[in-house]
C-alpha cells in the first residue's frame, strides 16, 4: 500500500476511536488513542524513510514539520468540530469530556507549530 493510503486508514481510525470514546464516556481512552495514533503516525513515517536514502537539507525538514503540524491542526479541528456538536446538542457530559483530548492536541500542535518555526 502507498504511504498516503495507511496514512489516511490510521488518520481515519484515530478519528473513529476518539468519537467512540467520547460516546462511552471514556476519556482516558481518547487520550491513549490520541497518543497511541501519534505514535503510530510516527512509526510509519519512521518505517517509510528507512526505505529509502534520504536527503536532509533545511528544506525537507521544513516540509516535514510543515507537514505534520498541518496533520495535527486537522486532527484538532475535528475535535472540536466533535466538541461543538455535543455541546449544542445538550450533551454537556461529554462535551467536556471531550476537552482532554481537545486540550491535548492544541499542546501538540502548539510544539508542532514551535518546531516548524524554528
Amino acid at each position: 500500500m502507498k504511504y498516503e493510503h495507511l496514512l489516511g486508514i490510521l488518520v481515519t481510525g484515530i478519528i473513529i476511536g476518539l468519537a467512540y470514546s467520547v460516546k462511552a464516556g471514556r476519556p482516558y481512552l481518547g487520550v491513549g488513542i490520541l497518543f497511541l495514533g501519534v505514535l503510530l503516525v510516527q512509526a510509519l513515517d519512521w518505517y517509510y524513510n528507512s526505505k529509502i536514502e534520504r536527503i536532509e537539507d533545511e528544506r525537507t525538514e521544513l516540509i516535514s514539520a510543515k507537514n505534520a503540524k498541518n496533520g495535527y491542526a486537522v486532527i484538532n479541528f475535528l475535535l472540536f468540530a466533535e466538541y461543538i456538536w455535543e455541546y449544542s446538542h445538550g450533551n454537556m457530559e461529554i462535551a467536556v469530556k471531550l476537552l482532554i483530548p481537545l486540550g491535548l492536541g492544541s499542546v501538540v500542535l502548539l510544539i508542532s507549530q514551535y518546531h516548524y518555526g524554528r
